[in-house]
């Protein structure tokens, strides 16, 4: 096997018949020439060729990006790689936000905004006025929230009348779910039950956000504070099947700015990745750490021995399943004990919208003004990893683990296999977990007695079948020894 050598050197050269927006690198090492032509559509001005210089030369890492962030849109290479088929990506019932606006596929939902603004100024005891004048104090700031370019259709009356429609559709659709009220039948009876199921999964799409400064200013002109204070978390709740958390006057959208989540895809982001250390770096600070100048050995060795492998096949080396008690995805813990390790994960509910909310939750991470630590992405390729066959989807089934609403358990196999997870960093956040399971699988002993007690002690039928066979055993031996030595009296 060729071995992989960090001594490489990296130069630019500009070809001839090569565009403005395409970029030439050759790399060298010790054996072998590599000529790369690097396609960016979204490049221009050199500005990627700028950001890649920089990140190579360790002056720019995760760390100390400046860039303004922003409500992304879907990398195109991210589009691109599922040929064709966006539906994860795209609305399909209802739009939030200019990326999507006016569509002919979504007027239906755009009729349900209209009779809903009244039903949801009408419980505030103010006028539309008051609302509309309130959207109109942050439109600057919400309009720098969107990608460049993105709202320059819009006037700032077009754009503050097109905020205040979706920001009160959200909000009254997050009143209901959160608590549990039955208007939110209001959305099927108007939109019926096929179209009304896809509201949840449009609400988080990444190029489908509204900027939680602008429904905070809408919650303060509709609720009292303490009515509004932890309503979205209380959504997220009912969507997790848990207890509302204590009623607190500070939202989500409320924290500190550096840990202010800017829409409700990002919000829901934080709270599945709670707890989690922010401190840990990510792939794009521990791939080239400032004033490092080589590329970092490959050891395909290790990177082959890292791969987790299924649940049955863990299950047979003395490794049980636990279901945890937190929702939060970096509450996956792995205890070795004697002759047995246990594997802690948090339940999750496996529904129609689950492929694509974790979708765009991986297309958010991508994206290069977001968070670096890619916990989501880590979270996936570590299930994906686990669940290869129905019988793994069953053995997390019977631990309450997964709860699957889908139908049957192939349907979860392939849910997890069509998620794309770009194999970055692979497993993340969860190296050091999946490095204590690899210990534990190395152990002979350990593996040995675990195979011993599966083999035989795994079911009463198996223990029963195991004392008959040693019992038979000791009996013949029995047998033959008195017959080779008969006792004399």
């Amino acid at each position: 096997m060729m071995k992989l050598s960090a001594m490489c050197s990296i130069k630019r050269t500009d070809p001839a018949n090569s565009s403005s927006n395409n970029a030439t690198f050759d790399i060298n090492d010790e054996s072998e020439r590599l000529h790369i032509l690097i396609v960016d559509e979204s490049c221009h001005d050199n500005t990627v060729i700028k950001e890649w210089s920089e990140v190579y030369a360790g002056d720019r890492t995760g760390n100390n990006l400046s860039r303004k962030r922003r409500i992304e849109k879907v990398p195109s290479l991210m589009r691109r790689a599922h040929e064709g088929d966006n539906q994860e990506y795209n609305p399909r019932v209802v739009s939030l936000g200019p990326y999507h606006h006016g569509k002919q596929e979504l007027q239906l939902a755009e009729n349900l905004k209209h009779s809903i603004l009244p039903k949801f100024i009408s419980g505030s005891g103010k006028q539309f006025d008051d609302f509309y004048n309130k959207v109109l104090e942050v439109i600057d700031d919400v309009r720098s929230c969107y990608v460049e370019g993105s709202t320059s259709d819009y006037n700032d009356q077009e754009f503050a009348e097109m905020m205040l429609l979706d920001g009160c559709f959200l909000l009254y659709y997050i009143e209901c779910m959160s608590n549990r009220r039955l208007e939110i039948w209001e959305f099927v009876h108007h939109m019926g039950m096929f179209a009304a199921k896809y509201i949840l999964s449009d609400l988080f799409l990444l190029e489908n956000q509204l900027p939680l400064q602008l429904l905070e200013a809408l919650m303060s002109e509709r609720f009292k504070e303490d009515e509004r204070g932890g309503m979205i978390e209380n959504f997220f709740a009912v969507m997790f099947a848990k207890a509302p958390p204590p009623r607190s006057k500070h939202s989500i959208s409320r924290r500190e700015d550096e840990k202010q989540p800017l829409h409700l895809l990002e919000a829901l982001r934080t709270i599945l990745l709670s707890n989690y250390d922010e401190d840990k770096q990510g792939i794009q600070s521990s791939l080239l750490p400032s004033g490092r100048k080589e590329l970092p050995i490959c050891d395909v060795k290790e990177y082959i021995r890292s791969s987790i492998r299924p649940v049955t096949e863990l299950q047979a080396k003395g490794i049980q399943f636990k279901r945890s008690n937190s929702v939060s995805l970096k509450d996956i813990k792995f205890n070795s004990k004697c002759f047995y390790g246990q594997l802690s994960l948090p339940p999750r509910i496996i529904t129609a919208q689950t492929k694509t909310i974790y979708s765009n939750l991986i297309a958010y991470e991508m994206c290069p003004s977001t968070p670096n630590d890619y916990g989501i992405t880590s979270y996936i390729s570590f299930m994906k990893s686990l669940i290869c066959q129905p019988e793994d989807v069953r053995e997390l089934r019977s631990k309450n683990i997964l709860i699957n609403c889908l139908g049957n358990d192939e349907e979860v196999v392939k849910m997890f296999k069509d998620i794309i997870t770009y194999d970055l960093q692979k497993f993340g956040i969860y190296d050091e977990v999946r490095k204590d399971i690899q210990n534990h699988y190395n152990n002979k002993m350990k593996t040995w007695m675990a195979e011993l007690i599966h083999k035989y002690f795994s079911s009463p039928w198996t223990v029963i079948a195991f004392i008959a066979a040693t019992s038979l055993l000791v009996l013949s031996f029995l047998q033959t020894y008195f017959t080779i030595s008969p006792t004399h009296h």
